[in-house]
């Protein structure tokens, strides 16, 4: 039994009037390959196309196609145009929609962490040489406050500072008495008497002794072998520096205390979007632990030098954290809100730009080829409706765009369409197949305008 080869010729020959038929069936009459008006019938050839009804090639004169050998039918010549009726643009599936100008805002998205403000950080330090002998604070992440005991030092310095005190004020008191009983050279005494008196309780103050402390032990005439050491500032232990019976010397840290009561979010944004992003500018940050919590902030410090190694530039936002929901080093997912002028451009936080509306075009009706981008502009709208049918059909013709910033689903028009314009949203595609197939001006085909038409299957 012979077998037939589906790569035989009278096979894929076969196959391919099938599908040519069917496409023929599918697409809009009329729609591609129109017959010309009953005036033109008996006109010359000269000017006219004809096409392949396969999309094979085109030619300027009628006959077989040189690929399948199907006839050549005549297509219209519309220039850069495309005329649908109803019936048509159902098939194709066209929708529109009108352009407008209204003030938007261009997100700006940026990942980064939870860091302590700097600002509020601090280091609580040993004022004075010795031996801790007891810490209130023995572990990180405790808060404490401004003023609170955190630790009890032994310090001989600090010990022999307190008898000088003691010693002073006796002295002091003795002069006293001798100017009230009248002895010579008594005043001079005391003024001597008095500045010892000040230097020694002075020298106590500066070791970290509270001036109450210090009356303390004018009162009781007694020296302390052990001093308080208070937090001079509030907020949470991020780290312990010693341990219970270590001993310090001066300077040495003791504890690192940060107040989170306001926390930054240090972000990194895109070099692409680096023009974009100024002090001054607004922030929602999100939070994954935190899910539908949004906490607003304001760019407070913007990074001079670009990162070279990751292409980012790192962006400093301030942020409210009374209710301590915002926790260092948790990642967050943030987006900076650039307001834009009436031309389409960044609006800079205190300079002479000023917010305005933009002309926004819907991002499915862009049809961007890589150098140029085209959109499809109802021209004329369909005729009223005559015994049923319209009187003439839309027309749709490309225009060429130039788009800037995102705005959540549209893009904003910088050149190249109008204000109540009606862009095609859906169907473009098709649209602009139509002018390719028949060797016009498109997306893909630019320079056809305005000159030969060129064949989209030419070299085939």
């Amino acid at each position: 039994m012979k077998r037939v080869s589906l790569r035989s010729p009278p096979v894929v020959l076969a196959a391919g009037l099938l599908a040519g038929a069917l496409l023929l069936f599918v697409i809009p009459e009329g729609w591609l390959f129109r017959p010309p008006p009953a005036r033109e019938q008996g006109a010359a050839d000269a000017g006219r196309r004809y096409a392949c009804p396969m999309f094979c090639t085109m030619a300027d004169q009628p006959g077989e196609c040189p690929v399948c050998g199907m006839d050549m039918e005549p297509v219209q010549d519309q220039g850069s145009k495309v005329a649908l009726n109803a019936r048509e643009r159902y098939m194709v599936g066209v929708r529109t929609t009108l352009i407008e100008r209204r003030p938007a805002v261009h997100r700006v998205r940026a990942l980064g962490k939870i860091r302590p403000d700097e600002r509020r950080e601090g280091r609580i330090t040993a004022w004075v040489s010795g031996r801790l002998d007891t810490l209130y604070v023995d572990f990180t992440g405790v808060t404490v406050e401004k003023g609170q005991k955190i630790a009890e030092i032994y310090a001989p310095e600090l010990v022999s500072a307190q008898e000088e005190l003691i010693s002073a004020l006796r002295r002091r008191n003795e002069a006293r008495a001798e100017v009230s009983n009248g002895q010579t050279r008594a005043s001079e005494r005391l003024r001597l008497a008095e500045s010892v008196y000040v230097a020694s309780r002075r020298r106590l103050i500066l070791l970290g002794m509270s001036p109450a402390t210090v009356n303390a032990i004018e009162r009781e005439g007694v020296a302390h072998d052990h001093l308080d050491i208070l937090a001079h500032v509030g907020g949470t232990v991020l780290k312990k520096w010693v341990t219970t019976g270590e001993f310090v010397k001066t300077g040495d840290v003791l504890f690192t205390v940060v107040d989170l009561g306001t926390v930054w979010a240090m972000l990194d944004v895109f070099e692409q979007d680096a023009g974009s992003v100024f002090r001054g500018q607004e922030v929602e940050v999100e939070v994954p632990s935190l899910p539908g919590e949004v906490f607003r902030g304001v760019v407070s410090f913007v990074d001079p030098v670009l990162d070279e190694r990751r292409r980012v530039l790192r962006v400093r936002v301030d942020l409210a954290n009374e209710q301590g929901l915002l926790k260092p080093g948790a990642f967050v997912d943030a987006h900076v809100l650039v307001e834009l002028t009436s031309e389409g451009r960044v609006h800079v936080p205190g300079s002479e730009t000023k917010p305005g509306t933009v002309l926004l075009v819907p991002r499915s009706a862009i049809l961007d080829g890589g150098d140029r981008k085209l959109a499809y502009v109802m021209s004329q709208g369909p005729g009223p409706l005559k015994d049923g049918e319209e009187r003439w059909p839309a027309i749709y013709q490309p225009r060429e765009v130039e788009t800037g910033f995102r705005v959540g689903e549209d893009l904003v028009v910088l050149s190249g369409l109008r204000e109540a314009e009606d862009v095609v949203t859906r169907g473009q595609f098709l649209i602009d197949s139509q002018l390719q197939l028949t060797g016009r001006p498109s997306l893909m085909i630019p320079e056809a305008a305005g000159g030969t038409p060129v064949d989209p299957h030419a070299g085939h």
